[in-house]
């Protein structure tokens, strides 16, 4: 600072640079100097123990006008690879965004989490096979009407959907791992039906064209029952966001917020399902008394799927909704049983040759392949963290069990009377909510 003072001496005020000078930008050194500028006259040099700040301009031999410094430009902050996109939020902004949306907080906190549904489905109609038919003798055309197993349709019934799973943590390609368990089913379908034969008509059966109490009846009533329960633990892991993005609102405030993205995920587990059905049919005359004419045929069979489960997910995530798909295959072993009793009575009609009455009951059991497949149509709206309202289209079809409408037995002739080709095809809609804590 010595020579600052002596050169003020001579003259020169300070903050003046000299004619005829240059402007030299001094080396970063450690910092001895506390101004920002330094003057120095012509042909004075700067003493070697005097450094001067980073950056700092010392003015040597200046010309009389000043040189104004030219501001230097803020550094861009990049705190996004969408920097250039701007506001997160594109379509429907915001004015102000007073909380934060981070993928770490809004969506997910890395413990439990639950969902419930509620399902609204429709159940497939039996495999077609004629129960009666509707012979009218005294027509000069003989009619004949048929009546099938398709014809006994099935109204939509609810049933749920819930979801209980605890994260794992992360593994380390930093992906989401956990264990859940699902509820599926709780479906229940139950039908009745029935037909009167025509004037002047009766009605035959093809199950058993002499069965006592059947063949030539003038009245038919079914009933039909169906159930669907499954049970699921499966081990999931999926994809995580990318960084979140530090966005900042038009009040100036930065927040930080989710990057969008697909989150697809995988998931590995075991499925156990049941499927539960019973048919009766009920005949009578009208001319007749219940001990004179009539007949019962039952028909219950169980069905235990056991089976792999193998699926995934992949859900578009947005800051505030999603929206995907969910499918899940098992291919299982099928244990299925049926059990059937027949009881008939004819005292008014006997065939040549033919019974007065029929009684008998029969079991059997199988196991061979069978399938369990499904899959979810969704969206979702968050509305706090860690929770949201979802809406969705289901889908679910169940192979390789012996359903009632198959094991038609009423002649007794099948020693092992038990058919596991039967399929049921179930679709509907769901709604409900998805947590965490």
């Amino acid at each position: 600072m010595a020579c600052v003072a002596a050169w003020a001496c001579c003259g020169v005020a300070a903050g003046q640079p000299a004619a005829g000078g240059r402007v030299v930008q001094a080396a970063p050194a450690p910092v001895i100097a506390e101004t920002e500028e330094i003057i120095l006259g012509p042909g004075t040099s700067l003493p070697p123990e005097t450094a001067a700040m980073p950056e700092t301009s010392i003015v040597v031999d200046a010309d009389p006008v000043a040189t104004p410094p030219t501001p230097s430009a803020p550094a861009v902050l990049d705190v996004s690879s969408r920097f250039g996109e701007g506001m997160l939020l594109e379509d429907f902004r915001l004015d102000e965004m007073p909380f934060e949306a981070s993928s770490g907080e809004w969506f997910w906190n890395g413990g439990w989490y639950v969902g419930a549904e509620s399902l609204w489905m429709e159940r497939s109609r039996n495999n077609r096979r004629v129960i009666f038919e509707d012979v009218d003798v005294v027509a000069p055309v003989r009619e004949s009407l048929k009546y099938t197993t398709t014809a006994q349709p099935f109204n939509v019934a609810p049933g749920a959907r819930v979801t209980i799973g605890k994260s794992l943590g992360r593994d380390y390609l930093d992906r989401d791992r956990a264990f859940e368990f699902i509820y599926y089913g709780g479906m229940s379908y139950a039908d009745t039906d029935g037909r009167n034969a025509l004037a002047d008509g009766f009605l035959i059966s093809p199950l058993a064209p002499l069965a006592p109490g059947f063949n030539g009846a003038t009245a038919f009533t079914t009933d039909m029952k169906s159930d669907f329960n499954s049970w699921e633990w499966n081990y999931k892991l999926r994809r995580r966001l990318g960084r979140d993005q530090l966005v900042m609102s038009p009040g100036g405030n930065w927040t930080r917020h989710a990057e969008r993205g697909f989150l697809p995920a995988l998931i590995l587990g075991t499925r156990l399902a049941t499927v539960n059905e019973r048919f009766s049919l009920t005949t009578g005359r009208a001319d007749a008394t219940p001990e004179q004419f009539g007949g019962r045929y039952n028909i219950a069979t169980g069905n235990w799927l056991l089976g792999l489960n193998i699926g995934g997910e992949l859900i578009s995530q947005n800051e505030f909704f999603y929206w995907g798909l969910r499918g899940r295959a098992a291919p299982a072993l099928s244990f299925a049983s049926t059990s059937q009793q027949a009881a008939g009575v004819d005292t008014l009609f006997i065939p040549p040759g033919g019974r007065q009455t029929l009684n008998f009951s029969d079991e059997a059991t199988r196991t061979g392949p069978g399938f369990i497949g499904d899959l979810t149509l969704m969206a979702g709206w968050n509305i706090t963290p860690n929770f949201a309202l979802q809406v969705g289209y289901d889908f679910l079809w169940v192979a390789g069990m012996a359903t009632a409408t198959r094991q038609f037995n009423l002649d007794n002739r099948d020693t092992n009377a038990i058919d596991v080709g039967g399929q049921t095809f179930y679709n509907g809609v769901s709604f409900g909510f998805y947590g965490s804590w």
